[in-house]
């Protein structure tokens, strides 16, 4: 922690540790008697000190900072935007070959835009925007261009060659995809859990799964939850044992988006596999359906971001099209619902939507469903005449 003091009317910060109970200072000076001044250095200082970048206790001081600050903004003037470029792919060890291209595609394109010897210093947010937001790139192209971009300067301002991250204020472009283009058939759902059960299964052959996390048992309930129940990611890595009721055949979810708990029942496919589940949890009263199978995380919620990876890891091995993402799953209940017959109030009811406009905007039904919709009622009204 560090404090500020004055002293003859000078700013002082004030570094404090505790070892052994014992305390030890160090106090330096901010050569100010300006005090918002002195509290932006004391608060960047402070900062700085809590992330292990400086040690007041081992030889730091602000005046050797601040020159060590000075040399670095110099010498990114000097620095071209060519010469970082090389360094940057090369110590991008952790990614593919493929991932390197792209960035070395898109930086190249900056390099077009303000030159290769221009110092990265001086490049702006608008060279950036001129690259990324072109008008002529589809959406996806900007986000992708964007995405890289970002990365670049970002280690350009962990590594002192910019004061400023100019990249760090623009927006991703918004990508509109239509819901029918993540919806998902029953028979593309079997296909995903095909690759699934091939997947670990080969795994298993060759010894590569010893743990129970590598076997992603999880994975089959935690999907089938989604698609025949219309629960949103967070909803099912929250839902708990004691809000699953087999009896009623009901879950009540609680930890919703607007707050308010609802009632989803449970459909007889669903039904059977939470039912396994249960059997193989060993019959749990209470706890989280799906804790972390992390030996180390046992009591705590799955990972959200690692249920979406695994899952489209399998929808690629699918050969399924690649706008399928895991809250595809909840668009397609959805759809399911409303093709089944329920009406669009009950629909909104299950799906926990926040309005029916919402709901509305599942009204996607082709012809050919809306034809089988009346042929079904048809014959329904043959047999009762």
């Amino acid at each position: 922690m560090a404090t500020l003091q004055k002293r003859n009317r000078i700013y002082y910060i004030v570094f404090s540790r505790r070892i052994n109970d014992k305390l030890f200072q160090k106090k330096f000076t901010l050569g100010t008697r300006n005090k918002r001044e002195a509290e932006k250095k004391k608060l960047e200082y402070e900062d700085l000190y809590m992330e292990g970048k400086i040690d007041p206790f081992g030889g730091w001081t602000p005046k050797k900072h601040e020159v060590h600050q000075s040399n670095l903004k110099s010498n990114a003037q000097l620095v071209t935007l060519a010469e970082l470029a090389d360094k940057f792919v090369g110590e991008r060890s952790q990614v593919n070959q493929v991932s390197k291209d792209n960035y070395i595609r898109v930086i190249n394109l900056l390099k077009q835009e303000v030159g290769e010897t221009m110092p990265v210093a001086m490049i702006s947010e608008k060279d950036i925007r001129n690259v990324c937001l072109r008008t002529s790139l589809s959406p996806s192209s900007q986000a992708n261009y964007l995405r890289h971009l970002k990365v670049f300067f970002n280690w350009l301002s962990e590594k002192g060659y910019v004061q400023n991250d100019v990249s760090k204020s623009i927006q991703k472009p918004k990508i509109k995809q239509s819901i029918s283009k993540k919806v998902i058939s029953e028979n593309e759902l079997d296909k995903i859990m095909h690759e699934y059960r091939q997947d670990i299964s080969s795994k298993k052959d060759k010894g590569q799964v010893t743990k129970e996390h590598q076997s992603r048992v999880w994975f089959r309930p935690v999907v089938m939850m989604a698609f025949y129940a219309g629960l949103r990611r967070k909803e099912i890595i929250s839902l708990r044992w004691e809000n699953v009721h087999f009896r009623s055949e009901q879950i009540i979810v609680t930890d919703t988006k607007s707050g308010k708990e609802r009632s989803v029942p449970i459909q007889k496919r669903l039904l059977k596999i939470l039912k396994a589940w249960h059997r193989y949890k060993n019959y749990p009263d209470t706890g989280l359906v799906f804790p972390s199978t992390k030996a180390h995380y046992k009591n705590s919620k799955m990972g959200p971001r690692n249920v979406s990876r695994v899952f489209k890891i399998y929808v690629r091995m699918a050969n399924l099209s690649d706008s399928i993402n895991f809250h595809g799953l909840r668009h397609s209940c959805v759809t399911e619902l409303l093709k089944m017959g329920f009406d669009i109030n009950e629909v909104a009811k299950i799906a926990g939507h926040s309005s029916l406009e919402v709901t509305k905007k599942y009204e996607h039904l082709t012809q050919k469903d809306l034809s089988n919709k009346m042929k079904k009622l048809e014959k329904e009204r043959e047999k009762n005449s």
